[in-house]
């Protein structure tokens, strides 16, 4: 079990500067201030009346009170606002997008909302991806973005980010729900409070943008009353789509149910209905761990990197599929097609937006799921619901193993293969850590042979599927829970894009476990681009000592490539200071997982053979 973080003591010079071995946990240098030295008391010019502290005042009332972010001219006083605000928390990012990464995975972790705080010009273009990436996840935060006095002076201003210049509102406008510009000092805490309530949507929630202004956010703001926040919006489903439903799964031959991120939030109520009804289920890989994938009736996760259980269900034709919380996208259908030929999909979500979208829907039910869940509970319970079919059905697809690799905690191989990389590491941590994968070939094996036991188990942001979004978010993950670890799977690609983030989990003293997968090249490029045109350019980069990095920046770090050599007392030695710690895993290349790549979820979907068929 990974130790829980512990209060460090100050380093001497030689335990600075070893000689050899690993550098220790206490080698960052700003551990040189001595924890209990008393904080001198906050003095600053910037008024307690002025808008920005207003703004952070009454943000932290309302439950905001973790700001990511990197600081600029043109935002400081919001970040002044942070230093001086009791309650208050700034998450100082090494880049901006990698900000909303984390925040984004702080919300999914905690439930509450988080701001990301940026300056103008390159603090608002850089953000972009993060931001959009929060939105395709449909994760609530306030984006407070700074800007020029360029509306005061009237003059050009470099990093001009109003109408006439960048224009953050236009920039951001589909990746975001809302974009409010401060009018007046005066008006700043209650538009950027109405900013977060359109972030806080029922039916579609996401970032929403508040531009601040340098002049706005100096001037005096004075002290307003407003009402608590608005109760959250809910739509019960009717009554006859509930009866045709369960009618539906009582009288299918081959029934499923499909759990989507969507469930998120509403993880009570969906076990209830998982445990009520005796159907077989599957979870799309951002629901990876909505119900124990140790369930009796799991069938692990379906689409991408899909398991062999849930192939061999949907080989054959599914004829009724009850669908909760998901848009199935490829990425999420892949390839176990979720309905046969002439079947009946029950679609369920609060955006009406994707039923009929990518599979035709026989029932569509525009309502919360959780009232769906709990609806459908209550009809079972009255008129009951058992199906001996697809308890045989069940029985029949579980007869195998669910990986790709049936014996993968014994395969021996050098180097070290990534399922058995993965098996070391998940009995090493024990069941009490959280993992999160970023995007790439190494994420394809987290999802298939990774066993999620409760919902906050496994975390990936793939609607956008950004590079370094695994990364970051493990700092937020571990920022809303700092006494439980988390193991961050990544690339090696990834941490050259996104590696310094590490910085902030050093600083934090988060106990994250860094785990790359060191294969030397873009692998899902690679073997993608092999399988599309039949051969490939290698998209590979000189060897990376990432063992040499992480010690580099003071971070305790260790190289393996063999199997075995992760166990449980490997990971308590690297994580005896409390963390963070990167571990370099020298993996073998040419292993893949048959069938369940972006390659083959783009063709289950007909993207790649339509485009065929035009160009013959």
């Amino acid at each position: 079990m990974i130790p829980l973080p512990e209060e460090q003591q100050v380093p001497s010079d030689s335990d600075l500067f070893p000689a050899s071995g690993r550098v220790p946990r206490q080698s960052y240098i700003r551990e040189l201030v001595p924890a209990s030295t008393p904080a001198a008391p906050l003095t600053s010019t910037l008024s307690p009346a002025s808008a920005a502290r207003r703004l952070v005042e009454a943000l932290v009332a309302r439950g905001v009170d973790t700001f990511f972010g990197i600081p600029g001219g043109p935002v400081c006083p919001v970040f002044e606002a942070i230093r001086l605000t009791a309650g208050a928390r700034l998450v100082e990012s090494r880049h901006e997008s990698h900000a909303a990464f984390a925040a984004a995975l702080f919300q999914r972790a905690s439930g509450r909302i988080p701001a990301v705080v940026v300056t103008a010009g390159p603090g608002i273009t850089n953000v972009v991806t993060g931001i959009a990436s929060a939105s395709l996840e449909r994760i609530p935060m306030l984006v407070i973005a700074g800007d020029v006095a360029w509306a005061t002076t009237g003059g050009r201003m470099a990093q001009d980010s109003g109408p006439e210049g960048l224009s953050a509102e236009a920039l951001l406008s589909t990746v975001t729900r809302a974009q409010i510009r401060a009018a007046h000092s005066r008006s700043v805490v209650s538009q950027a409070l109405a900013a977060l309530e359109l972030a806080c949507s029922a039916v579609l929630p996401g970032p929403a943008l508040f531009v601040l202004p340098l002049d706005r956010a100096m001037g005096e703001c004075t002290e307003i009353e407003l009402p608590p926040r608005i109760a959250r919006w809910s739509a019960a489903p009717p009554k006859q789509c509930v009866i045709d439903a369960v009618s539906l799964l009582r009288k299918a031959q081959r029934p499923l149910i499909v759990l989507g991120a969507g469930c998120r939030g509403h993880e009570d109520a969906v076990r209830a209905l998982i445990d009520a009804c005796p159907i077989p289920f599957v979870t799309t890989p951002r629901a990876k761990g909505i119900v124990s994938e140790r369930h009796p009736r799991s069938l692990r996760n379906g689409g991408m990197a899909a398991s062999m259980w849930a192939r061999r269900y949907t080989a054959s034709p599914v004829d009724v599929c009850l669908v909760l919380g998901t848009d199935l996208d490829d990425t999420s259908m892949g390839p176990t097609p979720y309905v046969g030929p002439g079947g009946i999909a029950i679609h369920v979500d609060l955006d009406a937006r994707v039923f009929g979208r990518n599979v035709p829907t026989a029932i569509g039910v525009n309502a919360d799921l959780g009232l769906f869940a709990s609806a459908v509970c209550e009809e079972i319970a009255g008129q009951g619901l058992t199906n001996a079919r697809a308890r045989l059905a069940l029985r029949d697809a579980r007869s195998i193993s669910p990986f790709d690799a049936p014996d993968a905690s014994n395969d021996a191989a050098f180097p070290v293969r990534p399922h058995r990389l993965l098996a070391d590491i998940e009995a090493a941590v024990g069941p009490g850590a959280r993992f999160v994968t970023d995007i790439g070939e190494h994420m394809l094996f987290a999802l298939h042979y990774l066993t999620a036991e409760a919902t906050d188990a496994f975390h990936v942001q793939l609607n956008l599927g950004s590079m370094g979004s695994g990364i970051a978010g493990a700092i937020g993950l571990a920022m809303a829970d700092p006494s439980r670890p988390v193991v961050c799977i990544a690339g090696d690609g990834g941490m050259q894009m996104a590696g310094m983030e590490a910085l902030v989990a050093i600083r934090e003293r988060l106990p994250v476990l860094f785990l790359v997968f060191n294969d030397g090249r873009y692998n899902m490029v690679h073997h993608g681009m092999r399988q599309i045109f039949g051969e490939a350019a290698a998209y590979d980069t000189p060897a990376l000592d990432f063992e040499a990095w992480a010690h580099a920046l003071g971070m305790p770090a260790a190289r393996v490539d063999r199997a075995g050599e992760i166990d449980r007392a490997f990971v308590d030695d690297l994580m005896a200071g409390g963390g963070p710690a990167l571990i370099d895993a020298r993996i073998d290349a040419n292993v893949r997982i048959r069938g369940g790549g972006r390659v083959e979820a783009l063709q289950h979907m007909s993207m790649l053979s339509q485009a065929g068929s035009r160009d013959r």
